[in-house]
């Protein structure tokens, strides 16, 4: 008898393995044990079937729908799969299969609406944001360029254009875009799929950051800064530091 766990072939007979002391298991007993037990339990549901005036179809379907309240766990099992399909296709749904880069430039500009300093240093400042961390830098919204009061962002959409290495592209397609300062006065703001804007992003120690941030945080479209307008309107009239 061949032993399951080293491989020795012992005796016919033995209970115990002689090389390692393993329990012996006759796979050909325990088989024949199954099938008497199936042909008793068989032999059972035909015995009720006839006391009931059954035919021995009756007695088998009865048999069959024994054995599947049987197993009651089959079912049970069945449910989690299909449970755990149903939450994987919710994850891909909500998101879950959108690129880092298009990732980073929604934070990007949530951090604007939500003045998140913390946040928009991040993809713009890594070293900043770092050192905000360790307690050694204290950011302000307004020193690190969140210039406008508050800010309107809705329906935000984007497009991964491209993506090599460390480098990639995404385009904002949709979504509106506003700021506004306390005293009323807002910019004309722009419609990201009138007005579709390319952010360019670089990986720095696994971190997508954005690139001419200071241009992509505009509430209005590019195109509007003409020659003879400053490139932070907002800021038009402050004496020099």
């Amino acid at each position: 008898m061949l032993c399951p766990n080293c491989g020795y072939e012992n005796p016919e007979g033995r209970r115990y393995c002689e090389e390692c002391g393993e329990k012996l298991v006759d796979l050909e007993t325990l088989k024949e044990r199954a099938r008497r037990r199936s042909r008793q339990e068989a032999a059972k549901y035909r015995r009720e079937a006839q006391k009931d005036g059954l035919g021995a179809e009756e007695a088998e379907r009865r048999l069959r729908r024994s054995r599947r309240r049987g197993r009651p766990w089959l079912g049970l099992l069945l449910l989690l799969v299909i449970a755990a399909v149903i939450i994987i296709i919710v994850v891909i749904a909500a998101g879950g299969g959108e690129s880092g880069p298009e990732k980073a430039v929604k934070e990007f500009y949530n951090a604007i609406r939500d003045k998140d300093v913390m946040a928009y240093l991040k993809h713009t400042e890594l070293e900043l944001f770092k050192m905000a961390e360790r307690g050694e830098y204290q950011p302000d919204p307004y020193t690190e360029g969140i210039d406008y009061d508050t800010y309107v962002l809705e329906g935000l959409t984007t497009r991964l254009v491209l993506e090599e290495g460390d480098y990639a592209e995404v385009e904002v397609n949709g979504g509106h875009f506003e700021g506004m300062k306390s005293d009323g006065s807002a910019t004309t703001g722009i419609d990201f799929a009138q007005y579709p804007r390319l952010v360019r992003l670089v990986k720095v120690e696994n971190v997508w950051v954005v690139q001419d941030y200071w241009i992509m945080k505009l509430p209005y479209p590019i195109a509007d800064i003409g020659p003879e307008e400053p490139e932070f309107p907002e800021a038009e009239g402050e004496p020099p530091s």
